[in-house]
This record gives C-alpha cells, sequence and structure tokens, in this order.
C-alpha cells in the first residue's frame, strides 16, 4: 500500500523522476507536464510540484514560468566539479577504510564483485552494484554518510556514467578497475589504491567529447504546435510506489 504521508510521497516522486532523468528514460530537454506525470505517478499535484523544486535545485530540470518544466541539458561544468569533488573524497575514503578493515569488510569487498561478476551485460544492474561498490568503501572507512554527499555532488556526473555503463566491453573494464582497487585494499596498500582508484574515477573524461556537451545555458525548448507538454513522459514513468 502506498505511504500517503506528504514527506514520503515527495521523496518517492523526487526519487523516480530523478532516476528517470540520471539513465536516460527522460531525454534532456524532455519536456515535463505536472498534469501528466500525477496520472502516470498516480498522486497529486503537489508532490510533484514540490519534487519538480527539488530537482530544479539539483539542475536536473528547468522550469519557465507560464510555460513549461524540461529536463536540463547535461552540463559539462557540473560533471568536472563533480567528478572533482567525488576524486578528492573517494581517494581520502579509501585511505581510512584500509586503516579499518577486517576479515568481514575484506569478504563484503570480495561478495560484490563476484555479484558485479555476474551481471556484466545488464546495464542496470552493474551500475546499481557499480555504486553498492563505491559506497561499501565509504561505509568500511567509518565515513557512510560521506556517500551522501558524494552522490548530491556526482548528479550530473552519474548522467554520463549512466551512458558508459550500458556497453558490455566498459562493463569489463570497469570490474577490472573495481578488482585492482579491491586488491590494493585487501593488500593494505594505500598508495596503490588511490593511484588505481583516481585513475578508475578519470575515466569519465575520455567519454565527454562524444557527448557534445558546452556551457551554453538553457535553451527555451520549441513547443509544437498542436502538441501538448509532457507527452514525452509517458513511456519513462510508472506509478510511484512504496
Amino acid at each position: 500500500m502506498m505511504d500517503r504521508s506528504r514527506s514520503r510521497l515527495t521523496s518517492q516522486v523526487f526519487d523516480k523522476i530523478r532516476e528517470d532523468i540520471v539513465c536516460g528514460r527522460l531525454a534532456p530537454d524532455a519536456p515535463l507536464s505536472e498534469a501528466d506525470l500525477c496520472q502516470q505517478l498516480e498522486v497529486s499535484r503537489t508532490p510533484v510540484r514540490e519534487a519538480l523544486i527539488k530537482l530544479a535545485e539539483e539542475e536536473l530540470v528547468v522550469i519557465y514560468p507560464h510555460f513549461g518544466t524540461f529536463v536540463a541539458p547535461i552540463s559539462l561544468e557540473a560533471v568536472t566539479v563533480g567528478q572533482y569533488i567525488r576524486e578528492k573524497l573517494e581517494c581520502a575514503l579509501v585511505e581510512d577504510a584500509i586503516k579499518r578493515m577486517d576479515d568481514d569488510g575484506r569478504e563484503r569487498i570480495r561478495a560484490n564483485l563476484r555479484e558485479q561478476a555476474a551481471v556484466v551485460g545488464n546495464g542496470d544492474a552493474f551500475y546499481k552494484l557499480d555504486n553498492v561498490f563505491h559506497a561499501l568503501i565509504a561505509e568500511l572507512s567509518g565515513y557512510a554518510g560521506a556517500w551522501n554527499a558524494i552522490l548530491r555532488a556526482k548528479t550530473q556526473l552519474d548522467r554520463v556514467r549512466y551512458l558508459t555503463t550500458q556497453d558490455s566491453d566498459r562493463m569489463a573494464v570497469t570490474l577490472i578497475e573495481h578488482q585492482m582497487i579491491a586488491d590494493a585494499i585487501i593488500a593494505g596498500d594505500v598508495d596503490t589504491t588511490v593511484v588505481h582508484m583516481r585513475a578508475h574515477l578519470r575515466t569519465v573524461f575520455g567519454h565527454l567529447d562524444g557527448l557534445g556537451l558546452d556551457e551554453a545555458r538553457p535553451r527555451l525548448p520549441s513547443r509544437k504546435r498542436g502538441g501538448k507538454a509532457g507527452s514525452g513522459v509517458r513511456e519513462a514513468l510508472l506509478p510511484v510506489r512504496p
């Protein structure tokens, strides 16, 4: 049964739309109609409106008063800044994780790698386990909350990451990179771990040129005569469930 508390419902709507934007099911410049979102997610206007405001604060949507709301383009600057913050924090986290590492932590890392290996070829599943791997390192460092800060910083970066993880060859390479990081962590080798982590996190830069990103201000999307803003959400969104 759906949790109808206001804050919980807004959070559910936010998470669902955010996921669809990050995963590319809602493409840059796609129109987002409150009415269509309410219908597709089976909720009232209030949680949808509040969720869109939060998404605008994360620069995932652009709201044009009296015109419409649209998925924001991917920002090259935000991708670069997100990667910078992530690299600085995660390289520090692996050092602390090594200091606190025990047998249980080593086995949890190995178990995650086995799960990753089992889903190479399944982009969505691999993407999730990729995040679990990095979140696990943060947890083992003793600073699990740092992962939430990383998540907020890398929102635009994740839109690029998701595109790259859909390629089976790239998944296989990422798994090797994760294995190298894990081996160094388990061996207690801080310097090697940091080198592997930094190299791994910087691979995203190799995929930016082909995306045609620029720093132009978001353009006001055109509305076709007779068209309905928001029609692009129908294929991506499903009802929100608790």
